[in-house]
């Protein structure tokens, strides 16, 4: 569902990785486009990070939160 919420939150990788980085993440920009793409599973705190993201992003455009959390 991470990869629907990514396309549908129009961002580019760099913009969401951005905002992931900022909020503390650490990974670094190529391991979250391969992640947002599904090419790759990263750690959970990570794809947590991300969802937070995602679900921010689709919430200002007033969409379903289709991102989730892990736990």
């Amino acid at each position: 569902m991470t990869q629907i919420a990514f396309l549908l939150a129009d961002l580019e990788v760099h913009e969401a990785w951005l905002v992931y980085f900022l909020y503390g993440g650490n990974q670094d920009l190529l391991v979250i486009d391969a992640y947002l793409n599904g090419l790759i599973l990263i750690p959970v705190q990570d794809s947590d990070l991300l969802a937070l993201v995602l679900i921010e992003r689709l919430s200002d455009l007033h969409m379903p939160h289709l991102a989730s959390y892990s736990g």
